[in-house]
């Protein structure tokens, strides 16, 4: 509760376990430690949704939204709206929790696997798709050479059938002797 302290002449927080009586410096020291140690809660409590939120790939920052994310402390105070110094400061335990998630699988390291086996795939099939115009080329040629061998063989038919009506013919005219 907020109230004005006539003696000293500014605000301070009032601790309820302070009484008009007792020394004012005092009340307001336990009011501004207690102040502080809900701070650094809410605090705490910020860091540790923005990490459970990239943990889960549900970042709500327009940096990160929509994307999956490397954890680190900075972007999990970017993604709690905080600085990151009470990360180093007030927060060391959360800062381990934070090195630990950032070795676990996220979906921005299977992403990164992924991206990776994607590209190996397409590396690939890129040769399997040289390896196949090649291919391809050569069988072009084999079938035009296949089809000029059937077109000579075609015309040397042709002409042996030409051949082989004129010496009918020829023979039809010629009468045997016996």
């Amino acid at each position: 509760m907020e109230g004005k302290n006539a003696d000293i002449g500014y605000d301070v927080i009032q601790n309820p376990d302070c009484t008009i009586n007792d020394n004012q410096q005092s009340c307001y020291a336990q009011a501004a430690s207690s102040t502080s140690a809900i701070i650094t809660k809410r605090t705490e409590g910020a860091y540790r949704a923005a990490l459970e939120r990239l943990l889960q790939g549900k970042a709500t920052h327009p940096k990160y939204a929509g994307r999956p994310i490397k954890i680190t402390p900075s972007a999990v105070a970017r993604e709690a709206n905080q600085s990151r110094n009470p990360l180093y400061t007030t927060h060391r335990a959360l800062l381990s929790e934070i090195e630990a998630a950032a070795q676990r699988p996220t979906p921005a390291t299977d992403l990164a696997t992924t991206i990776g086996r994607l590209e190996t795939k397409i590396a690939e099939l890129h040769g399997d798709l040289r390896r196949l115009a090649t291919e391809k080329q050569l069988l072009a040629t084999e079938n035009l050479a296949l089809l000029q061998r059937a077109r000579h063989a075609e015309d040397r038919l042709a002409s042996r059938d030409r051949e082989a009506a004129e010496l009918r013919r020829r023979s039809s005219r010629l009468t045997v002797v016996k």
